[in-house]
Protein backbone atom coordinates (compact mmCIF):
# COMPACT_ATOMS: atom_id res chain seq x y z
CA UNK A 1 0.00 0.00 0.00
CA UNK A 2 1.54 3.39 -1.09
CA UNK A 3 1.58 6.16 1.37
CA UNK A 4 1.95 10.04 1.25
CA UNK A 5 3.25 12.23 4.04
CA UNK A 6 2.68 15.82 3.84
CA UNK A 7 5.10 18.17 5.22
CA UNK A 8 4.94 21.64 5.65
CA UNK A 9 6.90 24.44 3.77
CA UNK A 10 9.03 25.14 6.65
CA UNK A 11 9.81 21.66 6.52
CA UNK A 12 10.52 21.30 3.13
CA UNK A 13 12.79 24.19 2.84
CA UNK A 14 14.87 22.34 5.65
CA UNK A 15 15.07 19.45 4.13
CA UNK A 16 16.42 21.29 0.70
CA UNK A 17 18.83 23.14 2.95
CA UNK A 18 20.24 20.00 4.78
CA UNK A 19 20.73 18.91 1.04
CA UNK A 20 22.39 20.85 -0.20
CA UNK A 21 24.91 21.72 2.57
CA UNK A 22 25.51 18.20 2.79
CA UNK A 23 26.18 18.11 -1.10
CA UNK A 24 28.51 21.70 -0.29
CA UNK A 25 30.31 19.96 2.53
CA UNK A 26 31.11 16.67 0.16
CA UNK A 27 32.62 19.14 -2.94
CA UNK A 28 34.29 21.47 -0.03
CA UNK A 29 35.96 17.87 1.69
CA UNK A 30 36.85 16.73 -1.62
CA UNK A 31 38.79 20.32 -2.59
CA UNK A 32 40.43 19.86 1.01
CA UNK A 33 41.77 16.44 0.29
CA UNK A 34 43.01 17.35 -3.18
CA UNK A 35 45.20 20.04 -1.56
CA UNK A 36 46.51 17.98 0.87
CA UNK A 37 47.40 15.50 -1.52
CA UNK A 38 49.14 17.74 -3.74
CA UNK A 39 51.20 19.59 -0.65
CA UNK A 40 52.24 16.58 0.97
CA UNK A 41 54.14 15.44 -2.51
CA UNK A 42 55.75 19.34 -2.24
CA UNK A 43 58.50 17.97 -0.03
CA UNK A 44 59.86 14.66 -2.27
CA UNK A 45 59.26 16.66 -5.04
CA UNK A 46 60.52 19.98 -4.53
CA UNK A 47 62.59 19.30 -0.74
CA UNK A 48 60.44 21.83 0.68
CA UNK A 49 57.56 21.25 3.10
CA UNK A 50 54.26 23.28 2.39
CA UNK A 51 52.02 21.41 4.39
CA UNK A 52 51.41 24.63 6.67
CA UNK A 53 49.80 25.87 4.03
CA UNK A 54 46.65 23.27 4.80
CA UNK A 55 45.25 26.13 6.55
CA UNK A 56 43.82 27.25 2.79
CA UNK A 57 43.46 24.28 2.10
CA UNK A 58 39.51 24.14 0.89
CA UNK A 59 40.40 27.52 -0.78
CA UNK A 60 43.53 26.04 -2.58
CA UNK A 61 41.59 22.97 -3.55
CA UNK A 62 38.52 25.12 -4.93
CA UNK A 63 41.09 27.55 -6.88
CA UNK A 64 43.76 24.22 -8.59
CA UNK A 65 40.53 21.71 -9.43
CA UNK A 66 39.44 23.79 -12.55
CA UNK A 67 43.16 23.54 -13.60
CA UNK A 68 43.69 20.29 -12.86
CA UNK A 69 40.80 19.46 -15.23
CA UNK A 70 42.92 22.24 -17.91
CA UNK A 71 45.68 20.43 -17.59
CA UNK A 72 44.61 17.36 -18.11
CA UNK A 73 42.96 17.90 -21.19
CA UNK A 74 45.47 20.11 -22.69
CA UNK A 75 48.41 18.08 -21.70
CA UNK A 76 47.35 14.23 -21.65
CA UNK A 77 51.52 13.32 -21.90
CA UNK A 78 51.83 14.53 -18.26
CA UNK A 79 52.02 12.15 -15.35
CA UNK A 80 50.43 12.30 -12.35
CA UNK A 81 53.57 13.20 -10.66
CA UNK A 82 54.47 16.33 -13.36
CA UNK A 83 51.05 17.45 -12.68
CA UNK A 84 51.48 17.48 -8.88
CA UNK A 85 54.41 19.54 -10.09
CA UNK A 86 53.23 22.09 -11.41
CA UNK A 87 50.02 22.74 -9.20
CA UNK A 88 52.85 23.14 -6.66
CA UNK A 89 54.02 25.87 -8.77
CA UNK A 90 50.67 27.47 -8.62
CA UNK A 91 49.83 27.23 -5.34
CA UNK A 92 52.78 28.49 -3.79
CA UNK A 93 52.55 31.52 -6.62
CA UNK A 94 49.34 32.57 -5.94
CA UNK A 95 48.81 31.57 -2.19
CA UNK A 96 52.53 32.06 -0.28
CA UNK A 97 54.05 35.42 0.41
CA UNK A 98 57.90 34.04 0.43
CA UNK A 99 59.72 34.94 -2.76
CA UNK A 100 62.67 32.81 -2.24
CA UNK A 101 60.49 29.77 -1.50
CA UNK A 102 58.75 30.60 -4.49
CA UNK A 103 62.21 30.81 -6.41
CA UNK A 104 63.19 27.69 -5.75
CA UNK A 105 60.33 25.80 -6.45
CA UNK A 106 60.11 27.72 -10.01
CA UNK A 107 63.79 26.46 -10.29
CA UNK A 108 62.27 22.88 -9.34
CA UNK A 109 60.35 22.80 -12.17
CA UNK A 110 62.41 24.13 -14.75
CA UNK A 111 65.18 21.42 -13.82
CA UNK A 112 62.01 19.06 -14.40
CA UNK A 113 61.32 20.54 -17.93
CA UNK A 114 58.25 21.58 -17.05
CA UNK A 115 58.44 25.01 -17.02
CA UNK A 116 56.94 25.77 -20.81
CA UNK A 117 53.43 23.61 -18.84
CA UNK A 118 53.77 25.83 -15.92
CA UNK A 119 54.09 29.02 -18.25
CA UNK A 120 50.48 28.13 -20.05
CA UNK A 121 48.70 26.79 -16.28
CA UNK A 122 50.03 29.87 -14.68
CA UNK A 123 48.39 32.15 -17.47
CA UNK A 124 45.24 30.18 -16.78
CA UNK A 125 45.22 30.25 -13.35
CA UNK A 126 45.95 34.38 -13.46
CA UNK A 127 43.00 34.50 -15.81
CA UNK A 128 40.68 32.63 -13.50
CA UNK A 129 42.30 34.61 -10.17
CA UNK A 130 41.47 37.57 -12.20
CA UNK A 131 37.90 36.74 -13.06
CA UNK A 132 37.21 35.34 -9.54
CA UNK A 133 38.31 39.21 -7.72
CA UNK A 134 36.47 41.17 -10.12
CA UNK A 135 33.33 39.12 -9.56
CA UNK A 136 33.94 39.14 -6.06
CA UNK A 137 34.80 42.57 -5.86
CA UNK A 138 31.52 43.68 -7.84
CA UNK A 139 29.58 41.92 -4.85
CA UNK A 140 30.84 44.83 -2.71
CA UNK A 141 32.86 42.88 0.04
CA UNK A 142 35.90 44.79 1.89
CA UNK A 143 38.81 42.82 2.47
CA UNK A 144 42.27 44.87 2.94
CA UNK A 145 44.50 42.79 0.18
CA UNK A 146 44.38 40.18 -2.25
CA UNK A 147 45.32 37.50 -0.28
CA UNK A 148 42.05 37.61 2.19
CA UNK A 149 40.09 37.68 -1.48
CA UNK A 150 41.36 34.78 -2.26
CA UNK A 151 40.91 32.93 0.86
CA UNK A 152 37.06 32.71 -0.65
CA UNK A 153 38.42 31.14 -3.82
CA UNK A 154 36.75 27.46 -1.90
CA UNK A 155 33.38 28.88 -3.43
CA UNK A 156 34.58 28.45 -7.19
CA UNK A 157 33.13 24.81 -7.51
CA UNK A 158 29.72 25.86 -5.84
CA UNK A 159 29.02 28.87 -8.26
CA UNK A 160 27.35 26.10 -9.98
CA UNK A 161 24.92 25.49 -7.54
CA UNK A 162 24.55 28.92 -6.07
CA UNK A 163 23.56 29.43 -9.87
CA UNK A 164 20.88 26.76 -9.58
CA UNK A 165 19.48 27.97 -6.25
CA UNK A 166 19.13 31.21 -7.72
CA UNK A 167 17.21 29.97 -10.98
CA UNK A 168 14.92 27.53 -8.79
CA UNK A 169 14.12 30.83 -5.97
CA UNK A 170 13.81 27.96 -3.62
CA UNK A 171 15.58 29.66 -0.74
CA UNK A 172 14.62 32.78 0.95
CA UNK A 173 16.97 35.45 2.39
CA UNK A 174 16.67 33.61 6.12
CA UNK A 175 17.30 30.38 4.16
CA UNK A 176 20.30 31.59 2.43
CA UNK A 177 21.72 32.20 5.82
CA UNK A 178 21.22 28.96 7.29
CA UNK A 179 23.23 27.11 4.33
CA UNK A 180 25.54 29.50 4.79
CA UNK A 181 26.33 28.72 8.26
CA UNK A 182 26.02 25.13 7.88
CA UNK A 183 29.00 25.75 4.99
CA UNK A 184 31.01 27.72 7.57
CA UNK A 185 30.35 24.90 10.42
CA UNK A 186 32.30 22.52 8.45
CA UNK A 187 35.74 23.25 10.05
CA UNK A 188 37.32 23.21 6.65
CA UNK A 189 37.41 26.83 6.18
CA UNK A 190 39.50 30.00 7.05
CA UNK A 191 36.72 32.82 6.01
CA UNK A 192 34.63 33.88 9.03
CA UNK A 193 30.39 32.72 9.41
CA UNK A 194 29.79 36.58 8.61
CA UNK A 195 31.81 36.50 5.52
CA UNK A 196 30.33 33.19 4.23
CA UNK A 197 26.72 34.44 4.89
CA UNK A 198 27.51 37.65 3.19
CA UNK A 199 29.36 36.31 0.27
CA UNK A 200 26.41 33.67 -0.49
CA UNK A 201 23.71 35.80 -0.15
CA UNK A 202 25.36 38.53 -2.19
CA UNK A 203 26.18 36.25 -5.13
CA UNK A 204 22.31 34.46 -5.09
CA UNK A 205 20.87 37.56 -5.58
CA UNK A 206 23.37 38.76 -8.33
CA UNK A 207 22.98 34.83 -9.87
CA UNK A 208 19.06 36.47 -9.65
CA UNK A 209 19.67 39.62 -11.08
CA UNK A 210 18.90 41.88 -8.11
Amino acid sequence: MKMSVLITEHQRKVLITESLSDDFAETIKKNYQMASEILKESKEQMGLNLQFMMTWGASIGGFVGPLTDFIEGKFPELNSAQITSILIGIISTFYLDNKKMISSILEKIKEKGLSEYFKEVFTKAKELKDSFLTFIESLNLTFHKVTNMMTYTFIIPLVEKLIGIAQTGQLDEADLKQLALRISSFGLLTVSSIGIVKLVKKMVNRFRGN
